[in-house]
């Protein structure tokens, strides 16, 4: 039976430190999350929880308790005044919780003044005194700190938190306010006897075969798991809403890039077209040989008109391969090549490490893509050649083309640039590219795994 009471008591403060742990990861991790930003002082009320447990633990089998008795309803105090804060900020609005941040102090000087008094008062024997100053802790700070978290927890559920998402953490939710209830009810069963709580704790031992310890370590497990995977479960709910804005806003850019080239491009060379067209009309009688020439104008506009559309529906098309980044950009060359006649070239240095997002993969494949849309109406190119070389932590993917260079890159005004640009960035990748005039274009990507 003593090492099931060690072993509880190793667990118990093992469960609520994994809970301060958790808490103060999550707070940083998430503090777009309102419930987040209210966490912190919850995790110094963990840390006193489980700075008790391992004291009473370590105290096992000694003559004496590594602290003084009476110094532990003070600790005690202090971290359920932080469980009591956190229960009165919770049930508060945002604007308002700073009219709370010096209860703890408050509740705190409030407790120790008297209790001080009583321990000079009663010295040298304060078993009564320190007794009685655990049960006024427990039922003073602890029980109704604890439903009112429990409350608070509850309201910001419905108030914070949108319907989709609520749906996918109610049993989390759920879980926690049952556990911060328990811990209430707990602290009140548990008690020490008192005069003026002789009933609150087990007195009959009917709680004895429970082993509170025990019961303390499944409370903290509980709160643990719960509020992890209720903070996780909404960071993923945001991050993939900021995701799908984000496509949307790449796809938006695109559309309007697109939008524009076409007005300024195709329609504008289909109309120039048509305006020789009708300029020919009144030269046929007369002048044959002036008509022969205008028709050939004529065609020749159209074949490049022609090119320029085929070279849209290659940067359109809808079916972005799925496969790996060798096999996928092979796809890509192939298609690239059967449409501009270019030669084209891939190479592949190092460990093919897999990149397993299909987000991320697919903005790989629209940055290639782009830049060899780029290169086929710009670069005059005659070769284009795709290099990835997988690094310890990086992926390094190399475009270079022997076309005519650029004399300066106006990343800010071409649309192509800068969808790559805005691409790069999605990917958290570092982006450069090298020109010079008549040394080709050659875009440098660095893709973080």
């Amino acid at each position: 039976m003593t090492l099931w009471i060690t072993l509880g008591y190793f667990f118990h403060g093992l469960a609520f430190f994994t809970l301060g742990l958790a808490i103060i990861f999550l707070h940083s991790r998430s503090r777009r999350i309102l419930l987040a930003r209210r966490l912190s002082w919850l995790s110094i009320f963990a840390f006193f929880e489980a700075l008790l447990a391992w004291h009473d633990l370590l105290s096992l089998g000694r003559e004496s308790p590594l602290l003084p008795f009476w110094a532990l309803p003070p600790l005690q105090a202090v971290g359920y005044a932080f469980l009591l804060a956190f229960g009165c900020q919770m049930l508060l609005p945002d604007e308002e919780t700073a009219r709370v941040k010096r209860l703890p102090l408050w509740t705190n000087l409030l407790w120790a003044v008297p209790y001080g008094l009583a321990v000079a008062w009663a010295a040298p024997d304060l078993t009564g005194v320190t007794a009685m100053a655990q049960s006024w802790v427990r039922y003073g700070l602890a029980l109704p700190g604890s439903l009112l978290t429990a409350v608070g927890l509850y309201r910001q559920g419905y108030q914070a938190i949108q319907l989709e998402t609520r749906r996918r953490i109610h049993r989390y939710l759920r879980l926690i306010e049952i556990m911060v209830v328990l811990f209430g009810v707990l602290n009140g069963l548990l008690a020490p006897a008192t005069p003026f709580f002789s009933t609150a704790r087990g007195n009959s031992g009917w709680l004895a075969w429970l082993t509170p310890e025990w019961l303390w370590a499944a409370v903290g497990t509980g709160l643990a798991v719960g509020l992890t995977r209720t903070l996780t479960t909404i960071q993923v709910a945001i991050e993939q809403w900021i995701e799908g804005v984000e496509r949307l806003q790449t796809l938006a850019t695109d559309r309007e890039r697109i939008g524009r080239e076409l007005h300024d491009g195709i329609i504008q060379s289909i109309y120039a077209s048509g305006l020789l067209l009708e300029s020919v009309l009144p030269v046929i009688p007369n002048d044959p040989v002036r008509a022969q020439a205008q028709l050939g104008r004529v065609m020749d506009n159209l074949n490049e008109t022609i090119q320029d559309i085929r070279r849209y529906i290659f940067d359109l098309r809808s079916d972005m391969p799925d496969d790996d980044l060798r096999s996928g950009i092979e796809r890509l060359l192939r298609d690239f090549r059967i449409n501009t006649l270019l030669e084209t070239e891939v190479r592949v240095e190092g460990n093919p490490v897999e990149i397993t997002s299909v987000e991320r993969r697919r903005h790989i494949f629209q940055i290639v893509r782009e830049a060899l849309a780029n290169t086929a109406r710009h670069a005059r190119a005659q070769w284009v050649c795709v290099a990835l070389e997988y690094t310890a932590e990086t992926l390094e993917i190399t475009i270079s083309d022997d076309g005519i260079g650029m004399e300066t890159l106006l990343v800010s005004k071409g649309y192509g640039l800068r969808n790559i640009r805005e691409r790069a960035r999605l990917l958290d990748g570092a982006l450069r590219i090298e020109s010079a005039p008549g040394a080709g274009v050659t875009l440098h990507l660095s893709v973080p795994y």
